[in-house]
C-alpha cells in the first residue's frame, strides 16, 4: 500500500520537463501525441516513467527487442484512460474499492458515454474504464492504424502467457515499478 501512496503522491506533484516533450517528440508523431495529451497529467507523467524504466531494462537485459516498438507502447499504454473519463480521486477510489471490495467494485463498474452524468453515475464509468482501460486504449490504437501496439497495450495487465512478446513482458515488469 505505500507503493500506492508514492504513486499518489508522484500524481499531486506532476509535470512535465523540456527533456520529457523532447522524448515524446522522438517516439510518437502527431496523431500519437493527440492520444498521449488526452491523458491527464500525471498519467503522462506515468507513462514517461514506465518508458524511461523499460529503456533501463531492456538496456540491461541485453535480449532482442524493438525498441521503438517498446517505446511507443510504454508511452501509450494507458491511453484508453482520458482526462474526460478518470479523475485522479476517482483512481484512488478504484484503488481501495478494487483492493478491500473487489466483487463489489466489478459490479459498480458501468460503461456510460452520456456527458450529463451523476456523480454516482461518474464513479461507475470511472471504475469501469479503470478495469478496461487497456482494452480501450488498444481500440484507439488500432483505428489509427498501430495494430502491433494495440497488441500488446491490449495485454499489458493480463497475466503472462508463453509466447508474450519481450516487449509485452518488459512494460509489465517497468509498469510495476511505477
Amino acid at each position: 500500500m505505500i507503493q500506492r501512496v508514492i504513486q499518489f503522491w508522484r500524481a499531486i506533484n506532476a509535470h512535465l520537463s523540456g527533456s520529457d516533450f523532447d522524448f515524446i517528440n522522438i517516439y510518437l508523431n502527431k496523431k500519437e501525441q493527440n492520444l498521449f495529451f488526452a491523458m491527464r497529467l500525471y498519467d503522462q507523467r506515468h507513462v514517461l516513467n514506465v518508458a524511461y524504466t523499460a529503456r533501463r531494462l531492456a538496456q540491461k537485459d541485453g535480449g532482442s527487442i524493438n525498441e521503438k516498438l517498446l517505446m511507443k507502447a510504454c508511452l501509450l499504454h494507458d491511453v484508453g484512460r482520458t482526462a474526460e473519463d478518470i479523475f485522479l480521486f476517482d483512481k484512488v477510489f478504484a484503488v481501495l474499492l478494487d483492493k478491500y471490495l473487489p466483487k463489489t467494485a466489478h459490479k459498480l463498474a458501468k460503461y456510460n458515454n452520456s456527458r450529463n452524468r451523476s456523480f454516482w453515475k461518474k464513479r461507475r464509468h470511472a471504475l469501469f474504464i479503470y478495469y478496461h482501460h487497456a482494452a480501450i486504449g488498444a481500440e484507439k490504437l488500432q483505428k489509427i492504424k498501430l495494430y502491433d501496439i494495440a497488441e500488446i497495450i491490449k495485454y499489458h495487465h493480463a497475466p503472462p502467457k508463453y509466447g508474450d512478446c519481450r516487449e509485452l513482458i518488459i512494460l509489465r515488469k517497468a509498469d510495476s515499478l511505477n
